[in-house]
């Protein structure tokens, strides 16, 4: 596997690639987001979104944005698929990937042990 195999190993659907320009666009910053993996939430970990490129690395492309990732946590999101869903309560980011296993409320996770 090249490094860039692994570094643009996380898969935006098109409904969370056009949440995330909507977001970005808004904070003047169109086409760049960044992702953070934190502690917390009702699981072990949850993804922030933050607009901007944060001096991050990309991690996925789709639908003109682009996702970016501290260098550090790329590893992290590798294989993780990132969702978007409206409901009549609002909208919501969810997950999923072979390598964490997701909450019941859709968004926080905890990882596999290897």
């Amino acid at each position: 596997m090249e490094a860039r195999d692994l570094v643009m190993g996380t898969i935006l659907t098109s409904n969370a690639a056009l949440e995330l320009m909507r977001q970005s666009a808004v904070a003047g910053l169109p086409g760049e987001m960044h992702a953070e993996v934190v502690s917390g939430g009702c699981s072990d970990y949850a993804i922030v979104f933050k607009a901007g490129r944060n001096s991050g690395e990309p991690i996925s492309r789709e639908a003109g944005v682009t996702l970016y990732s501290k260098a550090e946590q790329v590893r992290l999101f590798s294989g993780l698929v990132i969702d978007y869903q409206e409901s009549l309560s609002g909208g919501g980011f969810f997950l999923s990937g072979k390598t964490i296993d997701v909450s019941s409320c859709g968004n926080c996770f905890s990882f596999r042990a290897a």
